[in-house]
């Protein structure tokens, strides 16, 4: 199934937007997923409140891997999983915390399983966090 690269990013950003600790914001903007936090909230990396933004272009990283023969089916998870990855280190660098876990960052995970994508931190079999799973057929292009 070939998936819109625009509601593909879309679908993302509202899933993360919904997981994120208050005072982080996740947005899409042309082509690029947007991680952000409320000026002056949280020390950042150099401990002076200036966190800054970061972003990834979920575009690319989908249509990377789209023209290989083998693999095609986890163009999704890992555009995800990519995203997840960013967004983890954004948050834990801002806030000084493992997010989302307690000692330890946990590992972000992505995976098609039917005919959704799933996303979450931790073992598969004990997420610390998950996402609602985004539907392929709500972001396949038509």
């Amino acid at each position: 199934m070939e998936l819109d690269p625009d509601r593909f990013a879309a679908a993302l950003a509202n899933r993360l937007a919904a997981v994120v600790p208050d005072g982080f914001h996740v947005t899409v903007e042309d082509d690029m997923l947007w991680f952000r936090s409320d000026p002056g909230r949280f020390p950042g990396q150099r401990g002076d409140y200036r966190v800054g933004a970061s972003g990834i272009w979920p575009r690319e990283d989908l249509l990377t891997c789209a023209g290989y023969d083998d693999g095609a089916e986890d163009c999704p998870a890992g555009a995800a999983r990519h995203a997840l990855d960013v967004l983890q280190d954004y948050v834990a660098e801002a806030t000084h915390d493992p997010w989302p876990g307690v000692r330890v960052m946990p590992e972000p995970q992505a995976k098609v399983r039917g005919s959704a994508l799933h996303l979450w931190y931790g073992p598969a079999d004990a997420p610390v966090l998950a996402c609602e799973p985004i539907n392929l057929a709500d972001i396949a292009a038509h």
